[in-house]
Order: C-alpha cells, then structure tokens, then sequence
C-alpha cells in the first residue's frame, strides 16, 4: 500500500474519531459541561458574587475565562493562599484559565 494511502486512511480515522467525540457520541461536550459545574462550584466557595466562567463551546475547550469583579489578592492569593486562578487550575481537565479584562467590572477593588 502506498505511503500516501495510509496517510490518507489516518486522517479519515482521526476525522471519524473527532466527529464521533464531539456529534453523537457527546462525551466532549459532556466532559466540558463537567468542568463547567465545578468551576462554578469553586467560585460559589470562594465567595465572589458577580464573578463567572465560561468554556469555548464551539469548538470545545478546556480553557477557562473568568469575568467579574475581583481584585487581585482574590484572583492570585498570596504565599499559600491560594486565589480562584490556583482552585480553578486545580480541577482536573482545566488547560489554563484567563480573565476577561474587557469586562467593565473585572478590576474593581
């Protein structure tokens, strides 16, 4: 078989794998609406009314973005204190987070 042919059949594979995930099958879906549940979890722990996260939906992401008010002890902590940047990358499946600074609120102190 030609090297081109099994290149090809590859990426078919990995297509057919990524559509399946993300169409009907839904676990990718399902795994970011985890992740969603538990940030919002951490952040109703950490007390910080009017902050909130969201997960890229289409395509599907693990990066976090935060919004809302926080000043930056409450977004970094200090020494072994940690902030909601540290409790958030701390659930398991979170790539990174990031604020969006575009928020009219987001450096109120």
């Amino acid at each position: 078989m030609p090297a081109f042919a099994k290149l090809l059949i590859g990426f078919a594979a990995a297509l057919a794998a990524g559509w399946a995930s993300h169409g009907p099958l839904g676990s990718g879906a399902a795994f970011v609406d985890l992740l969603q549940a538990q940030t919002d979890a951490v952040i109703r722990a950490a007390g910080l009314p009017g902050v909130t996260a969201r997960f890229p939906r289409d395509p599907l992401g693990r990066k976090a973005m935060l919004s809302g008010p926080a000043n930056d002890f409450q977004r970094d902590g200090q020494g072994t204190v940690l902030g909601l940047n540290g409790r958030v990358r701390a659930i398991a499946g979170v790539s990174d987070i990031a604020w969006d600074d575009n928020d009219c609120c987001a450096r109120r102190q």
